[in-house]
Formats: C-alpha cells, sequence, structure tokens
C-alpha cells in the first residue's frame, strides 16, 4: 500500500514537472512523454560523441522501437539565463527500459550523430581523380534521405587548392565511417559537431560537421572568458575548479621516404619540432609506394605528423561547472597562477578538444528519494557518479549534483592534428591491408580489344566493385558515377603489369586484354597500390577441341581456355607436353578465332621440337621455323612427322641478309662443334683450287699462252681473288691493317655455299651469275657447258684457251686429247678483225674440205707457202717458185695458157673501238642516315679514271657513262 501511495505521489509530481521548469529539457517525437533524470556524454575533435540519457516515464509501455532512428534534443540550461539553452541534436540509436514500477518507468536512450550510421555495415568501392572533399561529399551524401536522416557537413579550410586529386583511393571492407575518417586523418584534417536546437520542428534541430585543417576554424566559447576558483566556491558564472598539466615526451623530427615510380626516384619529406622541444627524437618511416604526388603534398603530410605529436606533448586536464565547453571552442583562462604570470592571452587561451559531461536534472529531493525507492539508482548516474567521483561535486540540494564536467585543452597557439593514436599505441584508423592475391577483369573503352597507355598499364575492375554495368552486375546505393565499377576504361586508375624484364626501351611486354582475368597483388598489401602479376585461364574449355565452354560472361569478361592441353582421342591424345607463347589477332582476342603468332615446345618423349610459326588466319598464310622432331600440328593436334632436323617455309617470300657474312653449308659437324662460320671444308676446297689454276696458269704460260702483257699466274686477278676468297673465310684478310681478330667470323661480307657431295641449282626460267671483278670456275675432274640454244662468250680484253693436252688416265688408249672445235652444222668461222692469225703445230696442219674448195686468198698482200728453204709466193698477179734443189712438175697433161686472174673472197672488216659505259645513280647518307645536301663527290674507278659529280638538294646525283667495275667514293670537302 506504501509503495502504490508514492508511485501515485510520484505520478502526480512528474505531472506537474513542465519543460518551462527543467534544468534539461528532453525532446523526442513522442513529446512530453520522457523526462531527463540524467545525463552523461562524451565529445571531441574528430570523435563522434555519445550521450546516455536516464529518462523518466508515466508510461511503462512505450514502443521504443518507433524512436530508435529518431531525432532527439537535449537542451542544457544555461548561466546565461533562464532562456539560454545549450543544445545537444543527435539522433536516438538506442533504447531500453532499464526499470518498471506499476506505471512509473525509467528508460535509458543512447544519442549520437548521424555519422554513427555511417559504422553501420561496410563496404568496397574505388573513386578516381578525386579530391578528399569530393569523396566526402559523396559518401555524406548518399545518406540523405535515409530514414529521417539529414546529414549536414561543411569545409572549413585554411586552403582547399593544397588537396590535390587522388589518382585512386579505395574502401576496402571499411565501414562508411571508418573510410572517412582514414581520409581525413591521412589528408590532416579533422571534425567536429556544432548543434542547434529546434524543439518546435519535427527534426528538432540540427548538428553540422565541420571538417577543418586549421585552428582558426574553432570559434570562441559561448562563455569565452573562464575563471580557475577553488572547488565547492559559490560562483555567479560557471568556472573551473580543478585543472593539472600533462607533459609528454614525443617524437620531435619526422623523416619519410616513398619511392615514386613515375619519376624512379625516392621522394623525401621531413619536419621538426620546435626549438625547445628536446633532445632528437626522430621518426623514420616508410609510408608506402607513391605515398604523394609531388614534394610539396609530401612535405604537408609531415608537418602535420610532427604537429600532432606536438599537440599531445602538452595536454590540459579541467574539471569544473561551465556548461557551454564543446570540442572545438576556446576560452581564456583567468585567475590561475601559472598563467597569469604570463601577462599574455596567448599563454591563457585554450582549445577544447575533449569533453565529458555529467548533468542531473532539476527534480525535487523528495521525488529523487521516490524514484530512488520504486526504480533504484540509474545506470547512467551510477557510471557518471563512478567516472567523476564524489570529489568533483558541487552540493546542491542535500549532494545531488547538477552539472560537472572534464575536459582536454590544447593551448591554443599549437596546431591541432590527431596522432591517430590511442594511449596504447594502437592506430585508431588503420588502413586496409590486403593479405594475399585477388582476381580482376581487365576492363576498356566500349568496342576496345586491348587498352593500355605508354608504360605498359592496364585498368582493372575487382570482383567486390558494384554497378549495374559491372562484370558483378550487383546495384550499388551511391549515386551513378560514382560506384567506381562502370566496366569500363573509367574504370580505376592504371595498373602497372609485372614483366620478366623491364629495362631502357628494352624487355619483356605482353599485355593483358579486354575480359581477360589477371591476378593482382598489392605492394605493402595498399589496396591503393595493385599490380598485375599474370594472367589466369577460367571457364571450361571444351574436350579435344580448342575454344571454351563459357565464352562470355558478365560485363566485360570472357571465357579463356588454354590453347594446349592434355587430350584424349585423336592429335589430342598427348599429355601436357606442349607448352609455349601464342599470341592472337587483335580481332580475334574474346574469340580465339583470329590469326595468331605462337613459340611452342614439345617434350613429347624421344620427339622434342621447337616451332616458331605466324599465321596471318587461323591455319593459313602460314610461315614457319621448326626444329628437331618436325611434325604437323593444328592447334592442339599433334599430327603426322614429317621429318627430322630443321625446317624454315613460308606461303610468302624469304630474305636471308647478313651484315658480315653467310654460310649455307652440309658439312657435318660432329656434336654441333666448330664456330658460327667455321668453313674449314671450303676453305679446304679453295685452296686446292686456287692451287690448281696457279699450275695450270703456270704450264701455261710455259706453252706461250699467256697473253700479251699478261701478270705472274699468282698475281692474275681471278686466281688472286680466290686466295683472297680463303684468307676471307679463315678471318686472315684484315688482321695485317687492323690488328682485329674476331673467331670464328669472315673478315669481308662474303657469302659461302659449300657441300661435300655436291651442289644444284635448277630453274625452268633464267639464271644470272654475275661478278663486278672477277669469277672463277674450277673443277678438279671435267666442266660440261650445254646450251641448247646458242652459246655466247663475250670478252673485252682477251682469250687464252689451253689445255694441257694429256689425259690424265694412263689406262686410256689414248693418250692425246687437245682441243677440238666442232660444228656439225652450220659455219666455222675464226677472224683476227685486227691483227694476225697464227696457226702453229709440233706435228703435222691438215686444212681440208670434204665435199667443196679450200681457198687461200690475200687480197691486198701476197701468200707465201714455204718448206726446207723452197716457196711459192702470189703477189702482185705474178707466182714465183723458187727451190734450192729440183722443181718438178708432174700431170699426165701438161698446159700453159695466157694470164688469168681470179678475184678472192673480200676478207675487209670493220673494227669498232669496245665501249662500255652506264649511267650511275648515287644516293649519299651519313652514318645516321641523314642526306648529305649540295655536297662534291669523287668517284675512283678501279679501271683507273676518277669522276666527280655533285649531289643535289636530296643527297642525290646522276654520274653519266661512268665506266664498268667497282669504286670508292670520297669527299674531298672532309678529312
Amino acid at each position: 500500500m506504501l509503495l502504490r501511495a508514492l508511485e501515485t505521489s510520484l505520478l502526480a509530481s512528474l505531472g506537474r514537472f513542465t519543460q518551462d521548469t527543467r534544468l534539461i529539457r528532453l525532446a523526442t517525437p513522442l513529446g512530453d512523454a520522457l523526462v531527463a533524470e540524467c545525463v552523461r556524454g562524451e565529445e571531441a575533435i574528430s570523435q563522434a560523441y555519445r550521450f546516455e540519457i536516464d529518462a523518466l516515464s508515466t508510461d511503462a509501455h512505450l514502443v521504443l522501437k518507433t524512436l530508435v532512428g529518431r531525432p532527439a534534443l537535449v537542451q542544457l540550461l544555461t548561466a546565461s539565463g533562464f532562456d539560454c539553452f545549450r543544445p545537444f541534436h543527435g539522433y536516438i540509436t538506442g533504447a531500453a527500459m532499464t526499470g518498471a514500477n506499476g506505471g512509473f518507468a525509467r528508460y535509458v536512450l543512447t544519442i549520437e550523430p548521424w555519422s554513427k550510421f555511417l559504422s553501420l555495415g561496410r563496404d568496397s568501392r574505388t573513386f578516381q581523380d578525386m579530391s578528399v572533399f569530393d569523396i566526402l561529399d559523396v559518401i555524406f551524401g548518399s545518406y540523405s534521405g535515409r530514414g529521417l536522416l539529414a546529414p549536414a557537413w561543411r569545409i572549413d579550410v585554411a586552403d582547399q587548392g593544397v588537396y590535390a586529386k587522388r589518382s585512386l583511393t579505395t574502401q576496402y571492407q571499411e565501414s562508411d565511417l571508418a573510410f572517412a575518417e582514414r581520409l581525413m586523418h591521412e589528408e590532416g584534417l579533422f571534425y567536429f559537431f556544432e548543434h542547434s536546437g529546434d524543439p518546435d520542428s519535427a527534426a528538432l534541430g540540427s548538428h553540422t560537421m565541420v571538417i577543418a585543417d586549421h585552428n582558426g576554424a574553432f570559434q570562441p566559447n559561448a562563455q569565452a572568458e573562464v575563471e580557475f576558483t577553488r572547488p565547492g566556491a559559490v560562483m555567479k558564472a560557471d568556472s573551473i575548479d580543478r585543472w593539472r598539466t600533462e607533459m609528454r615526451m614525443n617524437t620531435n623530427a619526422i623523416e619519410m621516404g616513398s619511392w615514386d615510380y613515375r619519376s624512379a626516384r625516392q621522394r623525401q619529406a621531413s619536419a621538426a619540432g620546435p626549438e625547445g622541444s628536446g633532445p632528437v627524437l626522430a621518426s623514420r618511416d616508410a609510408p608506402g609506394l607513391y605515398a604523394w604526388q609531388t614534394r610539396e603534398v609530401g612535405q604537408r603530410i609531415a608537418v602535420n605528423q610532427i604537429q600532432a605529436f606536438e599537440a599531445a606533448r602538452q595536454v590540459h586536464i579541467a574539471a569544473g561547472t561551465v556548461r557551454t565547453f564543446a570540442p572545438g571552442t576556446s576560452f581564456t583562462l583567468h585567475g590561475h597562477a601559472r598563467f597569469d604570470k604570463a601577462g599574455s592571452d596567448d599563454e591563457r587561451s585554450f582549445v577544447i578538444v575533449r569533453a565529458r559531461h555529467l548533468m542531473h536534472n532539476n527534480l525535487s529531493a523528495d521525488m529523487r528519494d521516490g524514484v530512488g525507492k520504486l526504480l533504484g539508482q540509474g545506470v547512467v548516474a551510477l557510471a557518471g557518479a563512478h567516472e567523476f567521483g564524489p570529489r568533483e561535486t558541487r552540493e546542491v540540494d542535500g549532494g545531488r549534483p547538477l552539472y560537472r564536467n572534464r575536459i582536454e585543452a590544447i593551448p591554443a597557439r599549437v596546431p591541432y592534428r590527431s596522432t591517430g593514436v590511442d594511449d596504447h599505441g594502437r592506430f585508431l584508423h588503420p588502413h586496409p591491408t590486403v593479405r594475399g592475391q585477388q582476381t580482376a577483369i581487365v576492363v576498356g573503352p566500349a568496342g576496345a580489344v586491348v587498352h593500355t597507355d605508354r608504360d605498359h598499364r592496364v585498368k582493372v575492375q575487382f570482383h567486390w566493385q558494384r554497378g549495374a554495368a559491372s562484370h558483378s552486375r550487383a546495384t550499388h546505393p551511391t549515386p551513378e558515377g560514382h560506384t567506381g565499377a562502370p566496366g569500363d576504361d573509367s574504370a580505376g586508375t592504371w595498373v602497372r603489369v609485372m614483366t620478366p624484364l623491364a629495362g631502357a626501351n628494352w624487355g619483356a611486354s605482353m599485355v593483358p586484354r579486354v575480359g581477360q582475368e589477371v591476378l593482382v597483388d598489392f605492394l605493402d598489401g595498399d589496396i591503393n597500390r595493385p599490380v598485375v602479376i599474370g594472367s589466369l585461364y577460367n571457364g571450361r574449355g571444351a574436350v579435344d577441341a580448342q575454344h571454351n565452354g563459357v565464352a562470355q560472361g558478365a560485363g566485360a569478361a570472357t571465357g579463356n581456355a588454354a590453347p594446349w592441353f592434355p587430350g584424349e582421342s585423336g592429335g589430342h591424345a598427348h599429355p601436357a607436353v606442349l607448352s609455349g607463347i601464342r599470341s592472337q589477332a587483335m580481332q580475334g582476342s574474346q574469340s580465339g578465332d583470329g590469326g595468331y603468332n605462337q613459340l611452342v615446345f614439345d617434350d613429347s618423349a624421344g620427339q622434342p621440337r621447337v616451332a616458331l610459326q605466324h599465321h596471318a588466319k587461323a591455319h593459313e598464310g602460314t610461315a614457319e621455323l621448326n626444329l628437331g622432331h618436325l611434325r604437323h600440328q593444328v592447334d592442339n593436334a599433334r599430327l603426322d612427322t614429317v621429318g627430322f632436323g630443321a625446317e624454315l617455309k613460308t606461303a610468302h617470300a624469304v630474305a636471308l641478309r647478313a651484315g658480315q657474312g653467310m654460310l649455307l653449308s652440309a658439312d657435318k659437324r660432329a656434336g654441333g662443334s666448330g664456330s658460327q662460320l667455321d668453313s674449314r671444308e671450303a676453305v679446304a676446297q679453295i685452296e686446292e683450287s686456287h692451287q690448281l689454276q696457279i699450275d695450270v696458269a703456270t704450264l701455261a704460260k710455259k706453252h706461250n699462252a699467256a697473253l700479251k702483257g699478261e701478270a705472274e699466274p699468282e698475281e692474275l686477278a681471278a686466281i688472286k681473288q680466290m686466295g683472297h676468297s680463303a684468307a676471307v673465310l679463315e678471318g686472315r684478310a684484315d688482321q695485317q691493317e687492323s690488328g682485329r681478330h674476331e673467331a670464328g667470323g669472315y673478315s669481308e661480307p662474303q657469302l659461302q655455299l659449300s657441300s661435300p657431295a655436291g651442289i644444284v641449282a635448277c630453274t625452268p626460267g633464267d639464271a644470272v651469275l654475275a661478278a663486278g671483278t672477277t669469277s672463277s670456275i674450277v673443277a678438279g675432274q671435267d666442266i660440261n657447258m650445254v646450251a641448247q640454244g646458242a652459246f655466247s662468250t663475250l670478252v673485252a680484253s682477251g682469250i687464252s684457251l689451253f689445255t694441257y693436252g694429256k689425259a690424265t688416265n694412263k689406262t686410256k688408249p689414248n693418250q692425246e686429247v687437245g682441243i677440238k672445235l666442232h660444228a656439225a652444222s652450220g659455219k666455222l668461222s675464226s677472224q683476227s678483225q685486227s691483227g694476225p692469225t697464227s696457226l702453229t703445230a709440233d706435228k703435222k696442219i691438215t686444212v681440208a674440205s670434204v665435199t667443196k674448195t679450200v681457198s687461200i686468198s690475200a687480197p691486198k698482200k701476197h701468200v707465201l707457202l714455204t718448206a726446207q728453204g723452197a716457196y711459192i709466193k702470189l703477189e702482185g698477179g705474178n707466182i714465183e717458185v723458187h727451190a734450192p734443189g729440183n722443181v718438178e712438175f708432174k700431170a699426165s697433161k701438161k698446159e700453159l695458157a695466157g694470164p688469168v686472174s681470179v678475184t678472192g673472197v673480200d676478207l675487209a672488216v670493220k673494227v669498232s673501238e669496245l665501249n662500255l659505259k652506264r649511267d650511275l645513280e648515287i644516293e649519299y647518307v651519313d652514318a645516321d642516315g641523314n642526306t648529305l645536301a649540295d655536297e662534291p663527290i669523287t668517284l675512283k674507278f678501279s679501271s683507273g679514271p676518277e669522276k666527280q659529280t655533285v649531289l643535289d638538294g636530296n643527297g642525290k646525283a646522276v654520274l653519266k657513262n661512268a665506266p664498268l667495275g667497282p669504286f670508292g667514293a670520297k669527299q674531298p670537302r672532309r678529312k
């Protein structure tokens, strides 16, 4: 009965306790259903505030779920007057009943800012080329209109221009709040809240996040001048009655280095604390690769860090009753002996960085006692009493504290920054670390097959990225344009591709193409520093066939199956013996059915093979170099064997060019020994032929077969050049002049054909063999030259035909051979058109006509026939017959008639000068390939003469009637 009476009394008293008489006013969507009993809260710079409220109600059946997510307003009456309240606005994030007795109940409400809702859940997405403020706008703006949330924020920075756009910023498995706070901390930003109250509106007021980077953003507190008094003193204004200063030893020097691959150097940044901060305690940090875009940005980060350590070096802890104290506001302290001595407001001015509040409503003593008997002490009041303790309470109405606070403050002259660590050294805003690798899809512009830049980079999209156009097809609540997953080249930033070799204009270059799945690693585990380290096959490859059972995935993703694989039947029935590299024509990149190039290694047991192949179209237009066990191959199918060794074939043209010599040889080398151009067999053959030419030429000269003025056999041009060719093959030709000798190389760019069994060159068409100087055809046995048509030998200087005339085979019955000139049909003509003709033989000479006459004619001179001193001379129409012995005329009939003359055959010939010349076109360039214009040139020909000409403006000239043969060129103007 007593409790029932007490309950009735309390209900009546609470009903008379109106808003007008409350020290603490509580406004919720329930109107006056709740009365604040005790409020305990904490707020700080760069931290979401949290207030817990013990609230009394005469309704024990409130539907609490209707309160969660709804706005609430706490108004604290200040010392400025009965109508001056300090508002605490927020959203109810928690509500619970902690006690009830009959119709009387106590509830606990938790009020937090709109940013609290950003901490619920987590997300992963990317932001490209956006500043920190752009990103914050996207994040915060995405919560507008969610329920009753009305996020409000403003930027108050000294210079927004110093915050450059970030090339890539990734939120990875973080809540939106953790991500936003991490970004602000990285950039040296901090935030605090400003409150306004309007209990008559539906929103009950508002609270605004202020994002700042300088102390100028801190406004003077509503009570800007605060007295320091002794505890328990009765003052007209709120005051501080407890003060202590904490000094900490902190880092006072920052040194950072970050490797920037774009500039290929280590970017340095450093900062030092103010003088007098003690011995140097440097923090040398490696914040990761490409941690800042420019030196100025890095320097700003270093300065921010040193300012954070300096702000934490000296912290003032105070307690009192100033009800307007709030983080982000400043005040001036009076009455403290230590600071009053300074005589300067700078030494007495402080910025509040943290505030803890404990406030009790002005319930009467009888009401407090009755509530305590019915419901006991509230959980908020108990926690506040434990936190503040009895010594920090001001005795009012029998010991009930009305308001107390504790604050942390720093000197206003010290720039505020957060160190980002707690009292135990743990990071408050850790950067997300990726453990291991991830796969992603290469993306590019619509219709593009490959998308890369000059620096061997691609763009990728991860599977966790969401967007309507992404291959994940997952929707994202962020407005379009900020999802980070558009599925094209606007996704993400350029990502480097790992390659086995990367040098200055040399290395390996294999760029993944659009749609391929790639393996991505992260440097230092940093989600913002991805590197592509390889490509992956995916889908399900067809059995015993090329291509993929999953040809196309969602978005840009393609299905990619390996070109070579172990099969089961036909040409595919082989283990995984094929390896190598196969490219794909651009138009077939995503289907794999276009032209390709490939390097195949076939490691089949006993049948190894290497093939370098080009196919202009799939299986067509081939050009191949095959080595080893030669076998036809179509895609993955190993088909018929075609040989062993090496095979070079093409459907088009082939050119072999060698600037320092080329050897084509069929000479066997055991184990592939010898140097590259080892031509020992060819050298031996050439030297043998060279000696044969010298021997035969010497013999010919002894038999007077040499032409007039002809050099000695060793100095004949053709013979001498043959000896030179042997020296070239051995690399000896220029040793004496240059002193240079490269083992196994030719001293001149000579083409050498060599075969131990023979060389056959044949064509049903025409064949041309031409030399600018000399040609030698030497055979140790016979030479056959056959022409079904005409055979012409044209010589400008002279012809010497010599044969030793004896058979080398002594078993032949006829040991005499000689020279035979036979014309089976037609005429045989022999003429000396400008000189004598001699016909000499050691034995007899027979001039006979089988069926016709023999004519001997000398119409201009005479004919003389002699033998052993006797002669017959026909001259001037006379015949002279003389003999040292008898002259006998014998015949069955002798007749001497009158004079008769007979006209001989006209043998007159017209002799012309041999004049073989040509028009020589000249184009002159220097060693760098540049043309030489308006330059005089002198050409020295092997035949003796020199010719001069001048190059035109294009570096060209034409020399008319130039002699045949090789020549050298020089520039008279140049040494």
